[in-house]
C-alpha cells in the first residue's frame, strides 16, 4: 500500500462503504478486503482478495515474491541472485 502496488481501500459492492483489510489465515498472502454490515434490512459479509488485475490474479505465489520479483525485473537483476533469493528454481531450459 505504501508503494501504491495494492489498493489502500476498496468500497463494499453491496453498502457502498469503505471495506476493511484483515489478516486470513489460509490464503497465500494473509489478508483480504471484508465488509460485515449487520443491519436489520441489510446483512450481508462481503470479501475479496487483495490481488486485483490480470497478473496478480491468476499466481499461485505470495504477492511478496510477486513483488519482489517485479522489483528485481525492473533492476535488471542477475538471474542467479533472483533465484537464490527468492528460493525458487531456475525455469530455463538447456
Amino acid at each position: 500500500m505504501k508503494a501504491n502496488l495494492i489498493a489502500s481501500r476498496y468500497e463494499c459492492p453491496r453498502c457502498k462503504k469503505n471495506m476493511r483489510l484483515q489478516k486470513r489465515k489460509g490464503t497465500v498472502d494473509g489478508y483480504e478486503w471484508r465488509c460485515r454490515y449487520q443491519s436489520k434490512d441489510n446483512r450481508h459479509d462481503v470479501f475479496r482478495s487483495v490481488r486485483k488485475g490480470p497478473w496478480l490474479s491468476e499466481s499461485k505465489l505470495a504477492i511478496t515474491i510477486i513483488l519482489r520479483l517485479t522489483r528485481y525485473w525492473f533492476g535488471k537483476s542477475m538471474n542467479a541472485f533472483v533465484v537464490n533469493d527468492l528460493k525458487v528454481k531456475n525455469m530455463r531450459q538447456s
